[in-house]
């Protein structure tokens, strides 16, 4: 499950930079893609099951211009989300949600979400997102 959310992951951020066409180079770490732009490095991790060991990863990001995380499109990862949502506010963290089965997927920036969302209705507000319409 893990090598195919690296190859999604690969595929995104080229088809990303289609028209910038800034990208140089993706490198492959152990648990991330090190995205290498003329301008910039971004890090995407790849994590199919989100754990708490998450955080630990994620200490050393500061040095990346953006940042994202892979990760499956699962309740488990949304549960996650939701109980450790202050973790996830980092600037400039973007999470994906991805099944590679059909291709579906949900992107939130933590950060952003939080200052403009109503505290009270977040579960509701995550949720929402991910619902089928």
């Amino acid at each position: 499950m893990v090598e195919n959310l690296f190859d999604w992951a690969k595929d995104y951020f080229k088809h990303r930079d289609i028209f910038e066409k800034k990208l140089n180079k993706i490198n492959k770490e152990k648990d991330r893609l090190i995205l290498n732009y003329k301008d910039r490095k971004d890090v995407a991790f790849i994590s199919a099951v989100f754990e708490d060991e998450l955080f630990e990863k994620l200490s050393d990001i500061k040095k990346y211009k953006k940042r994202f995380i892979v990760c499956s499109y699962s309740q488990t990862n949304i549960s996650f989300l939701i109980k450790n949502w202050k973790k996830f506010l980092i600037e400039n963290l973007i999470l994906i949600f991805i099944d590679v089965r059909i291709n579906k997927r949900v992107l939130i920036n933590p950060y952003i979400h939080n200052k403009i969302s109503d505290p009270d209705n977040l579960k509701a507000g995550i949720l929402s997102l991910f619902s089928e319409k």
